[in-house]
């Protein structure tokens, strides 16, 4: 057993070495759904520039016995598998979500701890428990820090969880897990200046917000594996003056809070808690789609639209107008789906959204412009807030050309924790967005291959049918 000073280092290093992994048969279901969630977003967004990008620099690492590209059946080393696999799953803000102190996406983890898993032939209930571990400990951390005082995004937590899991699953001592936390926390930080909403030089947001979350990944993944070999972390990685935590001006009641919660002997659970996303949109574009599509039903016209007022919490209005350069002007899909005077047009021209709903060519249509340049005004509402808690709320009015009003009222959205997704809904997703590139026997084989995972002696007939053949995808 490690002997550091750093309380947080051997907290999480005996969380992940002790840990019961016998899941229940809620979290057991709540881990499939994680799973299904996270092959639908990414295999969705297999052709997406990003993906395409990984997917060149993945090649670098093949080998004879690693772990699959998704998309293409081509076998590189796990820590690639955990980049270019996590790259789409990203690449539209579509995959599930915590918010506590902090905000991410734990699923960044499962396309990393996959891998690990193919690799090294790790069954599918050790697989289902680690997801399991991992969420644990990403939950917490989420409950327990506020990134946005060191300056730092959401991957870094991501990391922290994802390398407790991959330790367990790699059968790692305790010394060991304490070594590769050290190595993932140290060397590697992910910058909230990804969130900047500076634009490049295309007049873009930046492309590395869809790698940063599979980036922090891949290093959980080297700092195992680095941990294995014998390889050896700074000593105290979170509680030494330069460390994580000292970033981060955690209060020591705060500490102490963070490190009850990890503690082996409860049961894993937090993986019950994520949201999910019905539409590829961030979390706080999700109650503004739901409000626009409830009035476009009851519009027989969208060209009888004569003005549109949309209120929204003050959070929502925050985070997708006023930190925007032009939220009114869109110039690209990422400009367009962080602007949610964007995102309201489209979906009352369209009456739907979906991940073809912001490409470029489409945000900049000649009706698109009219409406949000001259009939659409955004306002922060008090009365709307409540947060992520209550869903992130806005209300859509919509007056038409005889001067009715039809409104679609604020609530919270499909996969929300107050309206949560059925099994019914989680396979739906995945069939919209896999079966237009797997076809759908294929996506029904992923479909049973991941109810009957728990029963899996290996996860390999899963990821063979996450291979080659995907279509719009490059061949090897």
């Amino acid at each position: 057993m490690t002997t550091t000073s750093d309380r947080m280092l051997r907290a999480l290093a005996a969380f992940s070495r002790h840990a019961a992994l016998e899941c229940g048969a809620s979290v057991d279901r709540a881990v499939k759904a994680a799973l299904l969630d996270t092959l639908a977003v990414a295999l969705g967004a297999l052709t997406h520039p990003a993906a395409v990008a990984a997917r060149r620099y993945a090649r670098h690492a093949i080998v004879a016995q690693g772990a699959t590209i998704w998309g293409t059946g081509e076998c590189v080393t796990a820590e690639a598998a955990a980049l270019v696999n996590g790259v789409p799953l990203r690449a539209y803000d579509y995959n599930d979500l915590y918010i506590g102190k902090s905000g991410g996406h734990p699923s960044d983890m499962i396309p990393g701890l996959m891998a690990l898993a193919q690799w090294r032939g790790i069954d599918g209930q050790g697989l289902i428990g680690a997801i399991a571990l991992g969420y644990e400990v990403a939950v917490a951390l989420f409950d327990g820090l506020r990134l946005r005082n060191g300056g730092l995004d959401y991957p870094n937590i991501v990391a922290i969880a994802c390398t407790c899991a991959a330790a367990r699953m790699l059968d790692l001592s305790e010394e060991q897990a304490a070594d590769a936390l050290a190595i993932t926390v140290i060397p590697h930080s992910a910058s909230l200046e990804v969130e900047s909403n500076d634009l490049n030089r295309r007049g873009d947001l930046t492309m590395w917000k869809r790698f940063n979350g599979s980036d922090a990944v891949r290093q959980s993944v080297y700092a195992c594996l680095l941990a294995e070999a014998g390889a050896e972390g700074a000593v105290r990685p979170f509680e030494g003056k330069y460390g994580f935590l000292a970033r981060l001006e955690l209060a020591e009641e705060d500490r102490e809070a963070l490190l009850r919660r990890l503690d082996p002997a409860q049961p894993l659970s937090a993986v019950e808690r994520v949201t999910y996303k019905l539409w590829p949109v961030g979390s706080r574009g999700q109650s503004a789609i739901q409000a626009a599509l409830e009035a476009r039903r009851r519009i027989p016209d969208p060209a009888r639209i004569a003005g549109i007022r949309v209120r929204a919490d003050e959070g929502v209005y925050d985070h997708l107008v006023s930190q925007r350069a032009d939220p009114w002007h869109p110039v690209s899909r990422e400009t367009a789906d962080h602007s949610l005077p964007c995102i309201v047009a489209m979906a009352l021209l369209d009456g739907r959204v979906d991940t073809g709903t912001f490409d470029k060519e489409r945000v900049m249509r000649p009706d698109v412009r009219t409406l949000l340049n001259d009939r659409l005004v955004v306002e922060p509402a008090a009365e709307l807030g409540g947060g992520a808690a209550a869903g992130f709320l806005a209300r859509v009015e919509v007056t038409l050309d005889t001067g009715e009003v039809i409104v679609g009222e604020a609530g919270p959205p499909p996969g929300h924790r107050l309206k949560p997704f059925s099994d019914a809904d989680f396979e739906e997703k995945l069939r919209v967005n896999v079966e237009p590139v797997m076809g759908a026997q294929r996506t029904r084989d992923i479909l049973e291959a991941v109810r009957a995972l728990d029963a899996a002696a290996s996860i390999q007939p899963l990821c063979a049918l996450l291979g080659a053949g995907a279509k719009g995808v490059e061949a090897p």
